[in-house]
Protein backbone atom coordinates (compact mmCIF):
# COMPACT_ATOMS: atom_id res chain seq x y z
CA UNK A 1 0.00 0.00 0.00
CA UNK A 2 1.42 3.85 -1.03
CA UNK A 3 2.69 4.83 2.19
CA UNK A 4 0.48 8.11 4.04
CA UNK A 5 3.43 9.87 4.63
CA UNK A 6 3.12 12.65 1.57
CA UNK A 7 6.01 14.94 0.44
CA UNK A 8 4.00 16.72 -2.34
CA UNK A 9 4.63 20.86 -1.36
CA UNK A 10 0.36 21.13 -2.69
CA UNK A 11 -2.16 18.70 -2.58
CA UNK A 12 -5.10 17.64 -4.87
CA UNK A 13 -8.92 16.98 -4.19
CA UNK A 14 -12.00 15.77 -2.41
CA UNK A 15 -10.74 12.57 -0.34
CA UNK A 16 -14.62 10.68 -1.17
CA UNK A 17 -16.84 13.23 -3.15
CA UNK A 18 -14.98 12.30 -6.47
CA UNK A 19 -15.46 8.50 -5.95
CA UNK A 20 -17.97 8.29 -8.22
CA UNK A 21 -16.02 6.76 -11.36
CA UNK A 22 -16.37 3.54 -9.70
CA UNK A 23 -13.64 1.26 -9.74
CA UNK A 24 -12.02 -1.33 -12.01
CA UNK A 25 -13.82 -2.84 -15.10
CA UNK A 26 -15.31 -6.15 -14.21
CA UNK A 27 -17.58 -8.47 -15.13
CA UNK A 28 -21.27 -8.03 -14.04
CA UNK A 29 -22.05 -10.87 -11.50
CA UNK A 30 -25.04 -13.22 -12.25
CA UNK A 31 -27.63 -11.37 -10.65
CA UNK A 32 -30.59 -13.12 -8.34
CA UNK A 33 -32.96 -12.29 -6.51
CA UNK A 34 -32.22 -10.83 -3.21
CA UNK A 35 -34.62 -9.06 -1.72
CA UNK A 36 -35.41 -12.41 0.08
CA UNK A 37 -32.30 -13.87 -0.24
CA UNK A 38 -31.47 -15.43 3.04
CA UNK A 39 -28.13 -14.96 3.09
CA UNK A 40 -28.53 -11.88 3.59
CA UNK A 41 -29.89 -12.08 6.98
CA UNK A 42 -27.06 -14.56 7.91
CA UNK A 43 -23.97 -13.55 7.76
CA UNK A 44 -20.62 -12.79 5.24
CA UNK A 45 -18.93 -15.83 4.25
CA UNK A 46 -15.06 -14.05 3.86
CA UNK A 47 -13.43 -16.47 2.21
CA UNK A 48 -15.43 -15.95 -0.77
CA UNK A 49 -14.85 -11.82 -0.91
CA UNK A 50 -11.49 -12.24 -2.45
CA UNK A 51 -12.54 -13.46 -5.98
CA UNK A 52 -16.00 -11.58 -5.88
CA UNK A 53 -17.29 -10.07 -8.66
CA UNK A 54 -19.89 -7.15 -8.63
CA UNK A 55 -22.02 -5.29 -10.64
CA UNK A 56 -19.89 -1.88 -11.52
CA UNK A 57 -23.14 0.01 -12.39
CA UNK A 58 -25.23 -0.74 -9.75
CA UNK A 59 -22.62 -0.21 -7.17
CA UNK A 60 -21.34 2.70 -8.44
CA UNK A 61 -25.53 3.56 -8.34
CA UNK A 62 -25.60 2.71 -4.78
CA UNK A 63 -22.41 4.60 -3.46
CA UNK A 64 -23.95 7.87 -5.43
CA UNK A 65 -27.30 7.76 -3.52
CA UNK A 66 -26.10 6.98 -0.29
CA UNK A 67 -23.06 9.86 -0.68
CA UNK A 68 -26.20 12.62 -1.65
CA UNK A 69 -28.38 11.43 1.29
CA UNK A 70 -25.40 11.18 3.52
CA UNK A 71 -24.60 15.05 2.78
CA UNK A 72 -28.21 15.90 2.85
CA UNK A 73 -28.40 14.88 6.38
CA UNK A 74 -25.48 16.59 7.28
CA UNK A 75 -26.50 19.69 5.96
CA UNK A 76 -29.95 19.52 7.24
CA UNK A 77 -28.00 19.69 11.10
CA UNK A 78 -25.33 22.53 9.73
CA UNK A 79 -27.29 25.37 9.17
CA UNK A 80 -25.03 27.94 8.00
CA UNK A 81 -21.38 26.51 8.50
CA UNK A 82 -19.15 24.45 6.10
CA UNK A 83 -18.93 21.10 5.72
CA UNK A 84 -17.68 18.15 3.69
CA UNK A 85 -17.74 14.99 4.86
CA UNK A 86 -16.26 11.73 2.72
CA UNK A 87 -18.37 8.91 2.33
CA UNK A 88 -15.83 6.73 1.36
CA UNK A 89 -14.05 7.12 4.38
CA UNK A 90 -17.56 6.18 6.61
CA UNK A 91 -18.09 3.35 4.07
CA UNK A 92 -14.94 1.73 4.56
CA UNK A 93 -14.97 2.09 8.30
CA UNK A 94 -18.68 0.64 8.61
CA UNK A 95 -17.64 -2.23 5.66
CA UNK A 96 -14.97 -3.26 8.51
CA UNK A 97 -17.84 -3.61 11.00
CA UNK A 98 -19.95 -5.31 8.38
CA UNK A 99 -17.62 -8.01 7.88
CA UNK A 100 -18.32 -9.28 11.71
CA UNK A 101 -22.09 -8.34 11.70
CA UNK A 102 -24.73 -10.82 11.08
CA UNK A 103 -28.81 -10.64 10.59
CA UNK A 104 -30.73 -7.64 10.56
CA UNK A 105 -27.33 -5.56 11.03
CA UNK A 106 -25.28 -6.60 8.03
CA UNK A 107 -28.15 -5.95 5.86
CA UNK A 108 -28.97 -2.41 7.56
CA UNK A 109 -25.43 -1.68 7.14
CA UNK A 110 -25.22 -3.42 4.05
CA UNK A 111 -28.47 -1.54 2.61
CA UNK A 112 -26.47 1.89 3.40
CA UNK A 113 -24.63 1.61 -0.02
CA UNK A 114 -26.78 -0.71 -2.31
CA UNK A 115 -30.54 -1.41 -1.50
CA UNK A 116 -30.88 -4.88 -0.97
CA UNK A 117 -27.25 -5.78 -2.72
CA UNK A 118 -25.26 -9.26 -1.84
CA UNK A 119 -22.98 -8.09 0.89
CA UNK A 120 -20.18 -9.97 -0.53
CA UNK A 121 -20.62 -7.45 -3.95
CA UNK A 122 -20.84 -4.43 -1.31
CA UNK A 123 -17.17 -5.61 0.06
CA UNK A 124 -15.42 -6.56 -3.08
CA UNK A 125 -16.40 -2.87 -4.22
CA UNK A 126 -15.14 -1.69 -0.96
CA UNK A 127 -11.73 -3.62 -1.25
CA UNK A 128 -11.43 -2.43 -5.35
CA UNK A 129 -12.36 1.34 -4.67
CA UNK A 130 -9.46 1.22 -1.56
CA UNK A 131 -7.09 -0.40 -4.38
CA UNK A 132 -7.90 2.41 -6.93
CA UNK A 133 -7.12 5.24 -4.40
CA UNK A 134 -4.03 3.84 -3.66
CA UNK A 135 -2.77 3.05 -6.68
CA UNK A 136 -3.53 6.72 -7.84
CA UNK A 137 -0.75 8.39 -10.56
CA UNK A 138 0.12 11.78 -10.59
CA UNK A 139 -1.64 12.73 -7.39
CA UNK A 140 -0.76 11.51 -4.10
CA UNK A 141 -3.88 9.95 -2.95
CA UNK A 142 -4.04 7.15 0.00
CA UNK A 143 -6.62 4.85 2.80
CA UNK A 144 -5.06 3.42 5.42
CA UNK A 145 -7.29 1.57 7.85
CA UNK A 146 -6.79 0.44 11.67
CA UNK A 147 -8.46 -1.21 14.32
CA UNK A 148 -7.76 -0.90 18.56
CA UNK A 149 -8.49 -3.67 20.32
CA UNK A 150 -9.00 -3.60 23.92
CA UNK A 151 -7.24 -6.45 25.47
CA UNK A 152 -8.92 -5.91 28.76
CA UNK A 153 -12.33 -6.69 27.72
CA UNK A 154 -12.06 -8.79 24.12
CA UNK A 155 -8.45 -9.86 24.81
CA UNK A 156 -7.98 -13.14 22.74
CA UNK A 157 -11.65 -13.63 22.12
CA UNK A 158 -11.76 -11.95 18.87
CA UNK A 159 -12.39 -14.54 15.76
CA UNK A 160 -9.31 -14.82 14.09
CA UNK A 161 -10.76 -15.30 10.15
CA UNK A 162 -12.80 -12.00 10.91
CA UNK A 163 -9.19 -10.46 11.67
CA UNK A 164 -7.11 -12.03 9.54
CA UNK A 165 -10.26 -10.82 6.71
CA UNK A 166 -9.93 -7.18 7.62
CA UNK A 167 -6.24 -7.20 7.44
CA UNK A 168 -6.34 -8.84 3.73
CA UNK A 169 -9.50 -7.05 2.39
CA UNK A 170 -8.35 -3.71 3.91
CA UNK A 171 -5.20 -3.86 5.27
CA UNK A 172 -6.00 -3.16 8.52
CA UNK A 173 -3.31 -2.73 10.78
CA UNK A 174 -4.65 -4.37 14.14
CA UNK A 175 -3.34 -3.49 17.91
CA UNK A 176 -4.18 -5.22 21.09
CA UNK A 177 -4.13 -2.75 24.07
CA UNK A 178 -5.27 -2.21 27.43
CA UNK A 179 -7.75 1.41 26.85
CA UNK A 180 -6.87 3.51 29.09
CA UNK A 181 -6.56 8.24 28.87
CA UNK A 182 -3.79 7.88 26.47
CA UNK A 183 -5.05 4.99 23.82
CA UNK A 184 -6.89 8.33 22.08
CA UNK A 185 -3.69 9.76 21.86
CA UNK A 186 -1.91 6.75 20.23
CA UNK A 187 -5.04 6.85 17.78
CA UNK A 188 -4.38 10.28 17.03
CA UNK A 189 -0.36 10.25 16.21
CA UNK A 190 -1.58 7.33 13.98
CA UNK A 191 -4.26 9.68 11.89
CA UNK A 192 -2.18 12.37 12.35
CA UNK A 193 0.91 10.50 10.06
CA UNK A 194 -1.67 8.99 7.64
CA UNK A 195 -3.29 12.19 6.98
CA UNK A 196 0.13 14.37 6.64
CA UNK A 197 -0.35 16.19 9.36
CA UNK A 198 -3.77 17.50 7.96
CA UNK A 199 -6.26 15.79 11.29
CA UNK A 200 -3.55 15.84 14.20
CA UNK A 201 -6.68 15.47 16.86
CA UNK A 202 -9.12 13.03 15.50
CA UNK A 203 -10.13 12.21 18.67
CA UNK A 204 -10.43 15.19 21.35
CA UNK A 205 -11.63 12.48 24.39
CA UNK A 206 -10.24 9.51 26.16
CA UNK A 207 -11.83 6.16 24.50
CA UNK A 208 -14.15 4.73 27.28
CA UNK A 209 -11.61 1.90 29.20
CA UNK A 210 -14.38 -0.50 28.55
CA UNK A 211 -15.36 -0.03 24.85
CA UNK A 212 -14.74 -2.90 23.03
CA UNK A 213 -12.72 -2.29 19.77
CA UNK A 214 -12.01 1.08 17.96
CA UNK A 215 -11.97 0.72 14.21
CA UNK A 216 -10.23 3.75 12.07
CA UNK A 217 -9.92 5.10 8.31
CA UNK A 218 -8.16 7.33 7.08
CA UNK A 219 -8.05 8.87 3.45
CA UNK A 220 -5.58 11.87 2.53
CA UNK A 221 -5.47 13.06 -1.43
CA UNK A 222 -2.83 15.29 -2.36
CA UNK A 223 -1.82 16.60 -5.61
CA UNK A 224 -1.63 19.66 -7.75
CA UNK A 225 -3.76 21.48 -10.57
CA UNK A 226 -2.82 20.04 -14.26
CA UNK A 227 -2.88 23.68 -15.11
CA UNK A 228 -2.09 25.87 -12.15
CA UNK A 229 -3.36 29.47 -11.50
CA UNK A 230 -0.45 31.92 -12.80
CA UNK A 231 -0.18 35.39 -10.81
CA UNK A 232 -2.32 37.32 -13.52
CA UNK A 233 -5.15 34.89 -12.70
CA UNK A 234 -4.82 36.06 -8.89
CA UNK A 235 -6.79 38.91 -7.64
CA UNK A 236 -8.59 40.22 -4.51
CA UNK A 237 -12.14 40.48 -4.71
CA UNK A 238 -15.49 40.14 -2.27
CA UNK A 239 -16.71 36.79 -1.80
CA UNK A 240 -20.83 37.21 -0.81
CA UNK A 241 -20.93 34.55 2.13
CA UNK A 242 -24.01 34.13 3.97
CA UNK A 243 -23.03 36.75 6.92
CA UNK A 244 -22.16 39.30 4.29
CA UNK A 245 -19.03 40.17 1.96
CA UNK A 246 -15.77 38.99 3.01
CA UNK A 247 -12.23 39.74 1.38
CA UNK A 248 -11.09 36.80 -0.51
CA UNK A 249 -8.52 35.67 -3.03
CA UNK A 250 -9.90 34.87 -6.18
CA UNK A 251 -8.67 32.08 -8.76
CA UNK A 252 -9.76 32.64 -12.07
CA UNK A 253 -9.47 30.71 -15.25
CA UNK A 254 -11.18 29.51 -18.32
CA UNK A 255 -11.90 25.25 -18.45
CA UNK A 256 -13.62 23.43 -21.08
CA UNK A 257 -15.62 21.78 -19.25
CA UNK A 258 -19.07 23.46 -18.65
CA UNK A 259 -22.82 22.32 -16.71
CA UNK A 260 -26.03 23.26 -16.66
CA UNK A 261 -29.51 22.30 -15.33
CA UNK A 262 -32.17 24.07 -14.18
CA UNK A 263 -30.84 23.66 -10.65
CA UNK A 264 -27.51 24.65 -11.06
CA UNK A 265 -24.39 25.84 -13.31
CA UNK A 266 -20.65 24.16 -12.84
CA UNK A 267 -17.29 23.77 -14.27
CA UNK A 268 -14.55 21.08 -14.05
CA UNK A 269 -11.00 21.44 -13.42
CA UNK A 270 -8.25 18.42 -13.68
CA UNK A 271 -5.85 17.33 -11.16
CA UNK A 272 -2.75 16.20 -12.76
CA UNK A 273 -2.51 13.22 -14.47
CA UNK A 274 -6.71 13.30 -14.79
CA UNK A 275 -7.68 10.67 -12.91
CA UNK A 276 -9.50 13.01 -10.40
CA UNK A 277 -11.07 16.63 -10.94
CA UNK A 278 -12.62 19.37 -8.77
CA UNK A 279 -16.33 20.23 -10.03
CA UNK A 280 -18.46 23.15 -9.06
CA UNK A 281 -21.48 23.34 -8.21
CA UNK A 282 -23.24 27.01 -7.99
CA UNK A 283 -26.95 27.37 -7.60
CA UNK A 284 -29.09 29.01 -10.04
CA UNK A 285 -30.97 30.78 -7.16
CA UNK A 286 -28.46 33.48 -5.54
CA UNK A 287 -30.38 33.34 -2.20
CA UNK A 288 -29.90 30.12 -1.15
CA UNK A 289 -27.17 28.85 1.05
CA UNK A 290 -25.41 26.30 0.00
CA UNK A 291 -26.33 23.73 2.97
CA UNK A 292 -30.31 24.69 2.07
CA UNK A 293 -29.67 23.56 -2.00
CA UNK A 294 -27.72 20.45 -0.93
CA UNK A 295 -30.87 19.31 0.97
CA UNK A 296 -32.82 19.14 -1.94
CA UNK A 297 -30.17 18.14 -4.57
CA UNK A 298 -30.33 14.15 -4.87
CA UNK A 299 -28.31 12.19 -7.14
CA UNK A 300 -30.55 11.54 -9.46
CA UNK A 301 -29.85 15.83 -9.52
CA UNK A 302 -26.13 14.97 -9.26
CA UNK A 303 -26.26 12.95 -12.43
CA UNK A 304 -28.57 15.15 -14.66
CA UNK A 305 -25.92 18.15 -13.84
CA UNK A 306 -23.31 15.55 -14.96
CA UNK A 307 -24.80 14.54 -18.14
CA UNK A 308 -25.18 18.13 -19.31
CA UNK A 309 -21.73 18.56 -19.94
CA UNK A 310 -20.59 20.67 -22.97
CA UNK A 311 -17.19 20.60 -24.48
CA UNK A 312 -16.96 24.46 -24.81
CA UNK A 313 -14.66 27.16 -22.90
CA UNK A 314 -16.08 28.45 -19.33
CA UNK A 315 -14.68 31.39 -17.28
CA UNK A 316 -14.46 30.12 -13.76
CA UNK A 317 -13.92 32.21 -10.35
CA UNK A 318 -13.39 30.36 -7.22
CA UNK A 319 -11.99 31.49 -3.95
CA UNK A 320 -8.82 29.83 -1.73
CA UNK A 321 -9.82 28.85 1.16
CA UNK A 322 -9.43 26.75 3.97
CA UNK A 323 -11.99 24.36 6.18
CA UNK A 324 -12.26 22.06 9.32
CA UNK A 325 -15.55 20.08 10.15
CA UNK A 326 -16.69 17.23 12.41
CA UNK A 327 -19.99 15.42 13.64
CA UNK A 328 -21.08 12.59 14.95
CA UNK A 329 -23.01 10.83 12.30
CA UNK A 330 -25.08 8.56 14.81
CA UNK A 331 -27.92 10.39 13.92
CA UNK A 332 -27.96 10.36 10.31
CA UNK A 333 -27.07 7.15 9.80
CA UNK A 334 -30.23 5.84 12.24
CA UNK A 335 -31.99 8.48 9.88
CA UNK A 336 -31.10 6.52 6.47
CA UNK A 337 -32.06 3.07 8.10
CA UNK A 338 -29.07 1.53 10.03
CA UNK A 339 -30.60 1.77 13.89
CA UNK A 340 -30.13 -2.13 14.72
CA UNK A 341 -25.69 -1.49 15.14
CA UNK A 342 -26.70 1.39 17.46
CA UNK A 343 -28.52 -1.16 19.69
CA UNK A 344 -26.92 -2.82 22.56
CA UNK A 345 -29.90 -5.04 22.69
CA UNK A 346 -30.40 -6.08 18.80
CA UNK A 347 -26.58 -5.10 17.12
CA UNK A 348 -25.17 -8.61 15.85
CA UNK A 349 -21.85 -8.38 16.08
CA UNK A 350 -20.74 -11.86 16.92
CA UNK A 351 -18.60 -12.72 13.33
CA UNK A 352 -16.46 -10.43 15.63
CA UNK A 353 -16.63 -12.17 18.72
CA UNK A 354 -19.05 -13.72 20.80
CA UNK A 355 -19.07 -12.94 24.63
CA UNK A 356 -20.75 -14.56 27.23
CA UNK A 357 -22.48 -11.66 28.86
CA UNK A 358 -22.38 -8.50 26.90
CA UNK A 359 -23.33 -7.57 23.33
CA UNK A 360 -21.11 -5.66 21.00
CA UNK A 361 -22.80 -2.36 19.50
CA UNK A 362 -21.75 0.93 17.84
CA UNK A 363 -21.63 3.37 20.55
CA UNK A 364 -20.13 6.37 18.55
CA UNK A 365 -19.36 7.05 14.99
CA UNK A 366 -17.25 10.20 14.40
CA UNK A 367 -16.37 11.65 11.24
CA UNK A 368 -13.93 14.57 10.86
CA UNK A 369 -12.65 16.48 7.53
CA UNK A 370 -10.35 19.50 6.11
CA UNK A 371 -9.58 20.30 3.10
CA UNK A 372 -7.62 23.41 1.53
CA UNK A 373 -8.17 24.88 -1.67
CA UNK A 374 -5.28 27.31 -3.05
CA UNK A 375 -3.68 28.38 -6.15
CA UNK A 376 -1.41 25.84 -7.09
CA UNK A 377 -4.02 22.47 -5.99
CA UNK A 378 -6.47 21.33 -3.14
CA UNK A 379 -5.32 19.38 -0.22
CA UNK A 380 -7.98 17.21 1.80
CA UNK A 381 -7.95 14.57 4.45
CA UNK A 382 -10.46 12.63 6.53
CA UNK A 383 -10.77 10.71 9.45
CA UNK A 384 -13.92 8.35 10.55
CA UNK A 385 -13.61 6.04 13.94
CA UNK A 386 -16.27 3.35 14.88
CA UNK A 387 -16.04 2.84 18.83
CA UNK A 388 -17.82 -0.39 19.77
CA UNK A 389 -18.70 -1.27 22.86
CA UNK A 390 -20.27 -3.93 25.40
CA UNK A 391 -23.83 -3.82 26.99
CA UNK A 392 -24.50 -6.67 29.35
CA UNK A 393 -27.67 -8.92 28.00
CA UNK A 394 -27.29 -11.82 30.15
CA UNK A 395 -30.00 -13.71 31.43
CA UNK A 396 -32.15 -12.97 34.05
CA UNK A 397 -30.88 -13.76 38.01
CA UNK A 398 -32.70 -15.09 40.22
CA UNK A 399 -33.05 -12.53 43.03
CA UNK A 400 -32.08 -13.82 46.66
CA UNK A 401 -34.50 -14.05 49.46
CA UNK A 402 -34.40 -12.90 52.65
CA UNK A 403 -37.32 -13.57 55.40
CA UNK A 404 -37.25 -12.43 58.84
CA UNK A 405 -39.38 -14.41 60.09
CA UNK A 406 -36.91 -15.89 63.02
CA UNK A 407 -34.56 -14.00 65.20
CA UNK A 408 -32.18 -11.69 63.16
CA UNK A 409 -29.77 -8.35 63.84
CA UNK A 410 -30.55 -4.88 63.02
CA UNK A 411 -28.35 -1.97 62.87
CA UNK A 412 -28.65 1.76 62.27
CA UNK A 413 -25.42 2.61 60.17
CA UNK A 414 -23.55 5.72 59.08
CA UNK A 415 -23.85 5.64 55.69
CA UNK A 416 -20.52 6.89 55.17
CA UNK A 417 -18.37 4.87 57.12
CA UNK A 418 -21.07 2.04 57.46
CA UNK A 419 -20.70 1.94 60.86
CA UNK A 420 -23.14 1.37 62.89
CA UNK A 421 -24.85 3.84 65.19
CA UNK A 422 -27.43 1.87 66.89
CA UNK A 423 -27.56 -2.36 66.66
CA UNK A 424 -29.58 -5.07 67.76
CA UNK A 425 -31.17 -7.80 67.91
CA UNK A 426 -34.52 -9.04 67.62
CA UNK A 427 -35.53 -12.65 69.20
CA UNK A 428 -39.14 -11.66 70.16
CA UNK A 429 -41.78 -9.25 69.10
CA UNK A 430 -43.34 -9.41 72.75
Amino acid sequence: MKRMTGKRAMAAGLAAMLMMTGCAKTKPAETKALKNDPAIKTELKLDQVANQKFDEEKMNSGYGEYSFKLLAETAANAQKSNIMISPASIMMALDMCAAGAKGETLKQINDLFTKDSDPLQQQAFASELMKRINNAQKVDFACANAVWNNANVLGDKINTTYLDYIKKTFEAEFRSVAFDNTTHTEINKWVDEKTNHMIPDAMKNPVDPMAVMVLVNAIRFEGKWQSEYKDSQISEKDFRGVNGNEKATMLSSTETGYFATSKATGFIKYYEGDEYAFVAILPNDEKVNANEFIKNFTYADYKEFIASRKYIDVITLMPEFKSDYETSMNDYLKALGMKDAFDPVNADFTGIAKLETQNMYISKVFHKTHIEVDRKGTKAAAVTTVEIDAAGVGPAVEPKRVICDRPYVYAIVDTVTMNPIFIGTVNSIK
